[in-house]
């Protein structure tokens, strides 16, 4: 079994979609106008961005994010740069403790629609 799909609800479909095909390489597969935008990448992880009920941000729980991992620390500080240069307001690169010795490379960006999103280095012996 593996996940292969990840729904976010938002105000703002159009700008949030355009945020996962600019930076994070999805490409569109199918929508409904404004109110769902189903986005797809090369690995065919399948995105849906869609208008919450009621028309304002959605209500996160505090830490709800969703992450992408980069092989290498330089890629990690390759899409810092460019998230910046894009007027995007990205947190400090950091290293993180996340047990077993592995340091993890990471920083974090709000996406349009109040979506928090990390980039990361993998942790250590979770490749695949």
């Amino acid at each position: 079994m593996r996940l292969q799909h990840l729904n976010l609800a938002t105000s703002d479909v159009t700008a949030l979609a355009a945020f996962f095909e600019r930076f994070f390489g999805f490409a569109p597969y199918a929508s409904r106008g404004e109110a769902l935008v189903v986005l797809r990448n090369k690995e065919d992880f399948i995105l849906t961005v869609m208008r919450g009920k009621t028309g304002e941000p959605a209500d996160y729980p505090a830490n709800f994010h969703i992450g992408f991992y980069y092989d290498e620390a330089e890629e990690v500080e390759a899409k810092h740069a460019e998230l910046k240069a894009a007027g995007l307001n990205p947190s400090r690169i950091a290293f993180l403790d996340r047990g077993g010795g592995a340091r993890v490379r990471h920083f974090y960006v709000t996406a349009p629609g109040h979506v928090l999103v990390e980039v990361c280095t993998p942790p250590g012996g979770l490749s695949p």
